[in-house]
């Protein structure tokens, strides 16, 4: 029922919560019960075939502490508050209708809260493209992507970091102090303090050699951060081998984008999940090399006991869970 789960969170009971590419928000029950629906993002459920905007398309997904809100970001909308017990959305920061120093809140992909503060953190992929014509942004290259941070209590968004080359998912410390973020086309996991609210903040590498293109971040239970690789670099060599010429790379993109888009795609059949210390260094990692059935893996969530890696696809039905030994 669930088909291509972008993001999964949990509430305090166990229960999960999904958002599927029709636009539905799923939540199953902490005894794997069927899934049931908390929310249309649209104004009614989709085909599963392609995101729609009429729809909505739910990416990053977080719970606030009262365990009735979603934090959720959606592809065409921008950052909204979903209520699991009416289904009742909310808009908080509407893309192309919010700006921040001059210009316009773009596309928007991950999301974090922190809770103390009541601040949500958001990546911005890119302020170059719209959503029709995304995979422009990715494959140039040109690093217009940013970090936001919305103000609960106020409404206000704020700039946390600019020139970021397509950050996509975003994780706070577990002390709260650090943004953690990756930069898909740069092969990048960074960090900024959050620490203070003014002032300005620099860029910090963690790993300047990320396997592959980086998806979505979350907190590991043991400590550190569990990254989605959705392919490996070397898998991906309609990309990877203009990256050493930059100018020959726009010319090739501007001449057959959509083409090398598309195979690009083909191209990705073997994913990761990989634990990273919170120093940047690598913990372990889990490899899923057979993707004839399950590709584009965009999270890994270890499960609140601990017990389970869930790993779910942005295009694929259903999710994985791999059982982990303790």
């Amino acid at each position: 029922q669930v088909v291509g789960a972008e993001s999964i969170t949990f509430d305090s009971k166990g229960n999960m919560y999904a958002g599927a590419k029709d636009g539905v928000i799923w939540r199953v029950g902490a005894d794997g019960n069927v899934p049931s629906v908390v929310a249309l993002l649209g104004e009614e459920k989709c085909p599963t075939g392609e995101a729609r905007r009429e729809c909505g398309r739910a990416l990053g997904m977080r719970m606030l502490d009262d365990d009735v809100t979603l934090m959720v970001v959606d592809l065409f909308k921008g950052l909204l508050k979903v209520s699991t017990t009416t289904g009742d959305i909310e808009v908080l920061i509407e893309i192309g209708a919010h700006e921040i120093d001059g210009d316009i809140v773009s596309l928007l992909n991950d999301l974090d809260v922190d809770l103390q503060k009541r601040i949500v953190y958001v990546s911005e992929m890119t302020r170059r493209w719209s959503v029709d014509d995304l995979e422009y942004d990715f494959i140039e290259g040109k690093c217009t992507g940013r970090l936001l941070a919305y103000h609960l209590d106020s409404g206000e968004m704020t700039e946390v970091l600019e020139g970021l080359c397509f950050p996509n998912g975003v994780q706070l410390s577990a002390d709260r102090q650090t943004l953690v973020f990756g930069e898909a086309v740069r092969y990048l996991l960074s960090a900024v303090s959050v620490a203070e609210q003014t002032g300005e903040r620099e860029k910090v590498v963690l790993d300047d050699n990320v396997a592959g293109i980086s998806d979505n971040i979350r907190s590991h239970p043991d400590g550190g951060y569990m990254l989605a690789v959705p392919t490996l670099r070397d898998r991906v060599r309609s990309s990877e081998w203009t990256t050493r010429w930059p100018s020959v790379r726009r010319v090739v993109y501007k001449l057959l984008p959509k083409f090398m888009y598309k195979q690009m795609e083909e191209e990705m059949t073997y994913g990761m999940c990989v634990h990273y210390h919170s120093n940047g260094t690598i913990a372990t990692s889990y490899h899923f090399n057979d993707f004839s059935t399950y590709r584009f893996i965009s999270q890994c969530t270890v499960a609140p006991d601990n017990r389970t890696l869930y790993v779910t696809s942005r295009l694929k039905s259903g999710m994985l869970a791999v059982p982990l030994r303790r």
